[in-house]
């Protein structure tokens, strides 16, 4: 199986080790996009090592998916095992608590100001529409599509408002995510209506 190495400073390391911390990010730099290139698609090892001396701690884990987190320009190793632990010290953990679970949309903060809208359209099935409501986000995938990259890549910080068309209707929404699969042919966009 295919390996790719990196450093990785402890209290990640340790939250890795923990399982609070299930994805490692980096930036989505022509340096890592051409590494991942080189490794080629998951499922491949990530040697995560902590320092640059011989007798650094290190954890291998196996990288199932990777994603491109097009809002934010981080690519999204999810780790789906640990395989190996060496030089690791178990009473390093109290130093480093686990990451607390990230807390759901507050969608009544997001329409009580008024967000920033964009003019990116994007056409979606009816049964997509029809799923999107105000208190639920709502995923989907769509075939990857290169002419999203430079109005997302213009699009103001944080989160806005796209449309989704099925031929019929039209409805503004917020977008709250967007993956590039790499290696794959879709794009996964996570939304919750206005």
């Amino acid at each position: 199986m295919n390996t790719l190495t990196a450093n990785i400073k402890r209290e990640w390391l340790a939250r890795i080790l923990d399982g609070s911390k299930k994805i490692e990010y980096r930036d989505a730099t022509d340096y890592w996009l051409s590494r991942l290139e080189r490794v080629g698609p998951p499922p491949f090892h990530l040697r995560l090592i902590n320092g640059m001396s011989p007798d650094a701690p290190e954890a291998t884990v196996l990288v199932d998916k990777v994603d491109i987190d097009l809002l934010y320009g981080q690519i999204r190793l999810h780790i789906a095992e640990i395989i190996e632990r060496i030089r690791w010290d178990p009473a390093w953990h109290a130093q480093y608590p686990p990451l607390a679970p990230e807390p759901p949309i507050d969608d009544a903060a997001l329409s009580a100001t008024p967000l920033p809208s964009t003019d990116i359209h994007l056409t979606v099935s009816p049964e997509i529409l029809d799923a999107v409501s105000l208190h639920q986000p709502h995923t989907f995938t769509l075939p990857a599509d290169e002419e999203i990259y430079t109005p997302i890549a213009t699009a103001p910080e944080g989160y806005f408002t796209i449309w989704l068309e099925d031929g019929q209707r039209t409805q503004q929404v917020v977008l709250l995510n967007l993956y590039d699969h790499c290696f794959g042919d879709t794009m996964e966009y996570t939304v919750i209506a206005v």
